[in-house]
């Protein structure tokens, strides 16, 4: 990693600092704001950067504390954006030459909340056109790149938020969710990605896709940011002592269901991702959890039921739209919301109530196990010329947990022998993100993966630095 070594700061590190006024937020910013200058044009994980704004606001924190007021928890943090959510005065791309033109009036809800902690915004980033989309050099901007390796995808649809992450360039991101799209990217580029219990977050001002299965999520790089990021949008975020463990096993007596049927069974991760999640699992066992294997029934099912509202509620949002201009959206995206128009209203009223039926499966689950942890994806980031693998479907498992609302959380296990990371994931029940948190920074506090870096270069991929 190149650069100010400031941009390595996690966001609890960079807080700590700031209130001690060993860190201006100014000069935080400044240095965030560099690496995005000089890696932009290569990882393209920003649409737009508020430059001038966001070194303003820097500079009122810094006056701020300097006079002993401390706006928030998140004061002077800087965060960035996917590009559905509002921003006033800005405009809502959502990737798409659809919306190029419209100017937002007034912020989201979940932008508002993060400044009103006292976050500074610094930009939008990159997404798959509205979420559904694929990589397309015929957008309106170029594809975010994976930062271990810029000839792979980043993991859509969040794709901008983990590259930013991975790469240092903010400690705080916010994405969305629908079928996996925040904890896709943070597998990808091994980082983590919360998506949090169905309208936990309010959506208000964040652009649609599927309302029945749309969640805001968040990303940073370490469990212990993402519960401070949790805080500032929720309650303020309660330190979980699980069953009052000693400091030496955190999660004992933790009962965690292991969900290994949907990437041994019902797909087939390749041999590295199963060997790092059952890794994974042994660690957490380590830390005292006890391990039982569990079934939620065939994956397919969840994906059918998913893929369902997601294409008929998005074609319903984007019915004007497309009749209108349907020249205007990528041809992924377009064949993609068209296709929702075909399945018929009782399809729909089924799927409506299969999502009732799984979503009981998962609840039986968490009535015995704490915790449930599986895989995220069945492999590792494709290549871009690998359209095959880039617009495979059913080599995830992300979907149940939009189908069911439970809140779930990727992290990072490991890497592959090519130096991609892979990534687990922890599901728990409803309203229990804080569990969650926890089990990952328990698992964090053991293993380094989180603390492993892009090397990069304005040529890509140089190998890793930690």
């Amino acid at each position: 990693m190149t650069g100010n070594p400031l941009r390595l700061l996690s966001a609890t590190e960079a807080q700590k600092r700031i209130a001690r006024k060993e860190l201006s937020a100014l000069e935080y910013v400044a240095a965030l704001l560099e690496a995005i200058a000089a890696e932009n044009d290569t990882l393209n994980a920003f649409i737009e950067i508020y430059r001038e704004e966001a070194l303003a606001a820097a500079h009122q924190a810094d006056v701020l504390m300097a006079r002993g007021e401390v706006t928030g928890p998140l004061h002077g943090l800087p965060f960035a954006v996917k590009d559905l959510m509002d921003v006033e005065g800005k405009r809502t791309t959502a990737q798409s030459h659809v919306l190029r033109d419209p100017v937002a009036k007034r912020d989201a809800d979940v932008v508002r909340q993060l400044r009103a902690a006292g976050a500074i915004l610094i930009g939008k980033l990159s997404l798959e056109e509205f979420g559904i989309g694929s990589p397309s050099d015929t957008l309106p901007w170029p594809p975010a790149r994976n930062p271990w390796d810029i000839e792979r995808i980043p993991g859509g649809s969040s794709s901008g938020c983990g590259v930013a992450l991975a790469a240092c360039q903010v400690p705080l991101a916010i994405g969305s969710d629908t079928a996996g799209s925040v904890r896709n990217p943070a597998a990808m580029c091994g980082v983590i990605g919360l998506k949090p219990t169905y309208e936990l977050l309010s959506r208000r001002g964040v652009f649609p896709l599927a309302p029945s299965l749309d969640h805001v999520g968040l990303m940073t790089r370490t469990a212990e940011d993402c519960a401070l990021l949790l805080g500032a949008l929720k309650q303020p975020s309660r330190k979980v002592i699980v069953n009052g463990a000693p400091e030496g096993e955190p999660l004992l007596g933790l009962k965690v269901g292991l969900l290994s049927h949907f990437y041994r069974r019902d797909i087939v991760a390749d041999d590295e991702t199963q060997i790092a999640i059952g890794a994974a699992a042994d660690e957490i066992a380590r830390l005292g959890a006890r391990l039982d294997d569990v079934d939620a029934g065939d994956l397919e099912s969840f994906r059918r039921c998913g893929s369902t509202l997601l294409r008929v509620e998005a074609y319903a949002v984007h019915r004007e739209f497309l009749a209108r201009s349907p020249e205007r959206y990528g041809e992924r995206c377009r064949d993609t919301l068209l296709g929702g128009a075909l399945i018929s209203a009782q399809e729909y009223v089924d799927a409506k109530r299969q999502q009732l039926e799984l979503t009981d499966r998962i609840d039986r689950l968490l009535e015995t196990s704490e915790v449930l942890l599986t895989g995220v994806s069945a492999h590792t980031a494709a290549r871009f010329d690998d359209e095959d693998a880039v617009n495979r479907p059913a080599n995830q498992m992300r979907v149940p947990f939009n189908v069911s609302g439970h809140p779930a959380l990727a992290f990072c296990v490991g890497f592959s022998s090519s130096g991609l990371p892979i990534g687990a994931q922890l599901i728990g029940r409803r309203f229990e993100e804080e569990k969650l948190l926890a089990v990952a920074a328990a698992y964090q506090r053991v293993t380094a993966w989180h603390l492993r870096h892009p090397s990069l270069s304005l040529g890509g991929r140089d190998g890793a630095s930690q």
